[in-house]
């Protein structure tokens, strides 16, 4: 487990920013690969509650008094992370874990301009037509997709146009959709590859798409 670097005090008279069922990323001492679990509670200054991580069984015996864990989680845009302790796996009358109120937080930025490589299938919704694509490049502010152009079921897309796309995230069963505006479109054999700019994007997509970005992107300084 690494230890966190250039580590921002909290701000005590504000408390820490999270909201109960925000999901949180745990890095145990002694367990090799993260899980997750959900945030549930806490009384400020004195302890946080959590639930049991997925994949309980094979680090419930990690899940000691004084061992080390860093919580990781997504709060506006921005990647929240701390180092706690464990202070009691409760069984009754609720199964949960009690951790220590961290003293100090690191905060950083979701990297807005990076994209990353990912294939996702999905469809837009444009000119009255419905398109099935194949989106290979997402950010936080948009995405670039690629379909088929036949010529015969919709005119080309060209920039400027305005559009819904829809896409389901790995991991969430509902798909989801946002309003873009095409930035870019080149043609590249026999199919047409489209930049697309986001626009104004509800929670109900954001908080997924965010979600989806730290699971793909190297976290490793934070």
């Amino acid at each position: 487990m690494e230890e966190l670097e250039g580590i921002l005090e909290l701000n005590k008279s504000e408390g820490i920013y999270i909201d109960i069922g925000t999901k949180v990323y745990l890095e145990i001492e002694g367990v090799n690969f993260s899980v997750t679990s959900i945030f549930i509670g806490m009384l400020q200054d004195e302890f946080m509650i959590i639930t049991l991580p997925k994949r309980f069984k094979t680090v419930e015996n990690k899940l000691f008094p004084s061992n080390k864990i860093v919580v990781k989680y997504l709060y506006d845009g921005s990647v929240f992370a701390f180092q706690t302790t464990v202070i009691e796996l409760i069984t009754n009358p609720i199964k949960a874990i009690a951790l220590e109120y961290p003293k100090v937080v690191q905060k950083r930025e979701l990297r807005v301009v990076k994209r990353n490589n990912v294939v996702i299938p999905g469809r837009i919704e444009a000119k009255k037509v419905e398109l099935s694509i194949v989106i290979f490049d997402f950010s936080k502010n948009g995405c670039r997709f690629q379909y088929h152009d036949d010529k015969t079921s919709m005119s080309p897309l060209r920039e400027g146009d305005l559009l819904r796309l829809y896409s389901q995230f790995p991991g969430i069963l509902d798909e989801v959709g946002a309003m873009a505006c095409v930035r870019n479109v080149r043609r590249e054999q026999g199919k047409l590859s489209v930049g697309v700019q986001f626009q104004d994007i509800t929670q109900s997509f954001l908080t997924p798409l965010m979600h989806f970005l730290y699971s793909i992107e190297d976290f490793s300084a934070v």
